[in-house]
């Protein structure tokens, strides 16, 4: 699985909880997001998914993922659980991957919904 390679270890933990290899990947500087022009050199024939994680509350190039993802028939498991109103492209992240992940434990930050109250 594709997973990012800033964020919090419980994304590869996860990964390998149930046997399977996380691939990290490079994040793009302006987001601190997974670099989905990383990808396509990562993917193998053992490659099942791809876990990209809203981090801070930047959404990630979704895309540019879900492209990947179809073209080589790929899962993608969003983690959204530092973005809760988080918008990419008019639409709530947490709302494009094949599974989607929030979190309400008190150290999570989101990002302000587009257009709502700060």
């Amino acid at each position: 699985m594709l997973v990012p390679a800033l964020t919090f270890i419980a994304t590869a933990n996860t990964v390998t909880y149930c046997n399977a290899r996380p691939v990290l990947l490079d994040s793009e500087p302006g987001s601190w997001c997974i670099d989905p022009s990383r990808m396509e050199e990562s993917i193998t024939g053992r490659t099942r998914a791809i876990i990209p994680v809203h981090l801070y509350g930047h959404p990630c190039d979704m895309d540019a993922i879900m492209d990947t993802a179809r073209r080589h028939n790929l899962y993608v498991v969003e983690d959204a659980a530092e973005a809760h109103g988080a918008q990419y492209r008019d639409k709530r992240v947490g709302s494009f991957g094949h599974v989607n992940c929030f979190s309400f434990f008190g150290n999570r930050s989101s990002a302000p919904a587009k257009g709502a109250c700060a």
